[in-house]
């Protein structure tokens, strides 16, 4: 009986061929975006799963608690993971982990590398495997390194499975100024692609040694605490709550009586599992691959959307086609065919249609998988997800779309009385409300997604075009060495950069963020704070709109004297020209105040999707600068470039270099946006293709119904555009209730994406119209071809049948 249900079905199938292809391509192309998505969200959920301890791994993390803001952050310092775990009962071992990139040398080539500085338990407590050496004792001593297979292969060429040649070998480290031998102790596995601690080289951590308070306020690494099987975590967080209490109070205490700052530090544990996709403190200091599980929402509901107007398409395909197989129904049902059976050979139908277009997904997945990869930044591939879960999911999705695509249409043709259909009385079920209002719902989707398009297009070129109060043309970054002699580098680098005419100027910053607090006017103020050489204001056009520039005239400048912008200003409740010769005092220097001696123009130090907060410039020599500015001329970019290199090699001649353009990192910091932008553009294509085929196999069936009428219509002298609008008002009407439906949707959606950015567009009544006008002309477009071609076609034909 199956057998004649599948046969009957194909040959249904080879009979409608247009629509046959119409309804196997939506499905395709909805099961090929599903199988992506299964595939992001598979390996999203995945991560650090293959551990052993992964229900027993917690990481400390810390939530700060000021007036008016909260910041958690993921990191301690060293002292506490050990007090906690000699002190409470429940945690068994502690690992510290801080992640950094060190230059190796192997002969003459200098090499940056991604290292991981871990305790010497790491290996023991996280399931890292170790293929050559001892777990427990390769990271014993100070100077050894355990090397992942890649560096293994990379530095001794190891092409074989086996790694022990590599034991006892030496890799030059470069260690402040001096490279130091470090011993190879280990071979371990190449970290697996979800795993939010990759390494390639392993290296014992040597933790500062802190004394009070500075021991436990703010950190640099990453802790986590290995729990006792029957551990209650809960409690395990009240005793580390109490004896980080015991250990900062006093100086808490001192802080808000002495300098008004009011701050709340509460210690919790993170379950390591939970990093990966993080809202609070996601993966720091080394640990990679931070992503957002709003990602993977947002991508599951576009797939199941596309699969919903793939089946969407069928049904109303099926459901068009009725009358034409309304005869085929009513002599089933005369010589004996029972409703159970119509209902069993129209599910058959539906999972054979499912089942190509299923086979021609899974083609369609492989092959646009690596695309998929460049889109979303990942390394997918089937054999690297494939297990039991995966090929049931794939099966579950073809037996669901077949049951989804099929069940309604033989629910409605199974339901057709064999009187009605054999005397034609049966009513035409394009007119049906529930066609009717599929339609509608597919448009509706297509023209949100066409609205989300426009907005992401429209806040990322505001975002790449708004002015940031600098100027960024030709201004080069190079990274200078983390080292107490860096300092000595940027007069080096004026030295042998003047006159040359690439160059127009030559500045000096610190490296990463510093956000601290001082006191100023009574008021305790968090700024982010910049040391700058006197050449970097006028390097980057920054406007003084106060007082002045540092000076070598003043050698005052580099002990005491600041810079502030307007932000810091109007926190203070100063007036611009009040704040010249006013002091500050840093709440962690109780000796020397500061005086500011200019005030600059506010400008975007971050990207802007961080509102502008207080800064404060300096030259002070307490810290260190870590990049160097170059602005070159526009004329000969490339020569100039090399210039840079040679003169980088000669300076610091054992440190990789690298340069950047200021353009490319503020594009960089738009990169996920961009990727959106480049998701939701391919989904609202993807919407849009599926919705007009559907479109237009309905158009097909309405004018095959309507092909007597339009040839009465052509005799009685009815013109070609008539009988285009004729044919094309219908459809046009949905598709204004699905625009109509779409618009506040969408304005909804819109307006809550860009709360999360503080310098937005305004959303303006041109993106809806827009987008109304998009899928109006594709409509047309698409109707256009089969209207025109009934309209022009020769009546007679039509009529002689009758």
């Amino acid at each position: 009986m199956i057998k004649n249900y599948l046969k009957t079905a194909f040959r249904n199938l080879w009979r409608n061929k247009t629509f046959s292809i119409i309804k196997i391509l939506g499905l395709s192309i909805g099961l090929t975006v599903c199988m992506l998505i299964f595939l992001y969200t598979k390996d999203e959920i995945s991560y650090d799963r293959f551990h052993k301890n992964k229900e027993q791994l917690h990481r400390i993390i810390q939530t700060w608690k000021f007036a008016d803001r909260e910041q958690v952050i993921g990191v301690t310092y060293g002292a506490v993971g050990e007090a906690f775990s000699a002190q409470i009962p429940g945690i068994q071992q502690y690992v510290r982990i801080n992640g950094e990139s060190v230059t190796v040398k192997k002969n003459n080539d200098v090499f940056i590398e991604k290292a991981m500085f871990v305790d010497e338990n790491f290996f023991s407590v996280f399931s890292v495997s170790i293929l050559e050496g001892n777990k427990k004792t390769g990271l014993r001593d100070f100077h050894s390194v355990i090397l992942s297979q890649n560096m293994a292969k990379k530095y001794f060429g190891t092409n074989n499975d086996s790694y022990s040649d590599v034991i006892g070998e030496i890799i030059q480290v470069k260690k402040g100024d001096e490279f130091e031998n470090y011993t190879v102790t280990g071979i371990a596995e190449t970290s697996p692609q979800n795993s939010t601690i990759k390494g390639d080289m392993f290296f014992r951590i040597k933790v500062e040694q802190r004394t009070g308070s500075d021991a436990w306020l703010g950190g640099n690494l990453n802790t986590f605490l290995l729990l006792s099987p029957h551990a209650d975590a809960r409690m395990v967080e009240t005793k580390m709550q109490a004896l980080f209490d015991k250990n900062t109070r006093n100086f808490l205490a001192k802080a808000e009586k002495e300098q008004g700052i009011s701050l709340k530090i509460s210690m919790e544990l993170q379950p390591f599992l939970d990093i990966h996709l993080s809202k609070k403190a996601g993966p720091d200091n080394g640990m990679t691959d931070a992503s957002k599980s709003s990602y993977s929402y947002i991508l599951t509901c576009i797939a199941v959307f596309i699969l919903i107007i793939a089946c969407i398409n069928f049904i109303n395909l099926a459901v068009a086609q009725s009358l034409k197989r309304s005869k085929e129904i009513g002599v089933r049902k005369v010589i004996g065919g029972t409703r159970g059976q119509l209902i069993k050979q129209f599910l058959a139908e539906s999972f054979l249609v499912s089942f190509i277009a299923f086979t021609s997904a899974i083609i369609l997945t492989v092959t646009l998988l690596p695309f998929f990869n460049e889109l979303s930044n990942k390394k997918l591939s089937l054999s690297y997800l494939s297990d039991s879960y995966l090929y049931a999911g794939y099966f579950l999705l073809l037996i669901v779309t077949s049951f989804i695509a099929g069940f309604y249409p033989s629910l409605v043709l199974s339901s057709f009385r064999p009187v009605q259909v054999l005397y034609n009385r049966q009513k035409m079920m394009i007119k049906g409300y529930l066609t009717r209002g599929l339609i509608v719902l597919q448009f509706s989707l297509a023209i949100f997604l066409i609205i989300g398009t426009i907005a992401i297009n429209s806040q990322l070129d505001f975002l790449m075009h708004k002015d940031l109060g600098y100027d960024s043309k030709n201004l080069v970054s190079m990274v200078l060495p983390p080292t107490a002699t860096s300092d000595k580098l940027p007069s080096l680098f004026k030295n042998e950069l003047a006159n040359q005419k690439g160059i127009l100027s030559v500045a000096a910053q610190n490296s990463g963020r510093n956000i601290t607090g001082v006191k100023a006017n009574g008021k305790n103020i968090v700024i982010e704070y910049s040391k700058i050489d006197d050449k970097f204001l006028p390097a980057f056009k920054i406007p003084i709109i106060a007082g002045r520039n540092f000076a070598s005239d003043y050698p005052s400048d580099s002990a005491n004297s600041v810079i502030v912008n307007e932000s810091f200003v109007k926190e203070a409740g100063w007036k611009v020209s009040e704040a010249i010769g006013k002091t500050i005092d840093f709440t962690d220097n109780e000796n020397t105040l500061f005086t500011i001696v200019g005030v600059i123009k506010d400008y975007h130090f971050t990207s802007l999707k961080e509102k502008i907060t207080p800064a404060l410039l300096s030259m002070s020599p307490n810290s260190w600068y870590g990049q160097v500015w170059v602005k070159i001329r526009p004329g000969n970019i490339p020569q100039t470039l090399t210039l840079l290199e040679d003169t980088y090699k000669k300076l610091v001649p054992f440190f990789p270099y690298s340069y950047r353009f200021m353009d490319d990192i503020n594009a960089d910091n738009y990169q996920s946006e961009a990727k959106w932008k480049q998701i939701i553009s391919i989904a609202s294509a993807l919407f849009i293709f599926i919705s007009c085929i559907g479109l237009f196999g309905l158009v097909i069936i309405s004018i095959e119904q309507r092909t007597k009428e339009i040839g009465i219509r052509k005799v009685l002298g009815a013109a070609i555009t008539r009988i285009v609008i004729l044919i094309s008002k219908e459809f046009m009407i949905l598709i204004s209730i699905a625009f109509i439906i779409a618009v506040p949707v969408g304005y909804y959606f819109i307006n809550k994406w860009l709360q999360d950015f503080p310098y937005r567009i305004n959303i303006g009544w041109w993106m809806f119209a827009l987008a109304g006008a998009l899928i109006v002309i594709i409509a047309i477009i698409t109707m256009s071809f089969k209207a025109i071609k009934a309209a022009v076609a020769n009546p007679v034909k039509s009529l002689r049948t009758e």
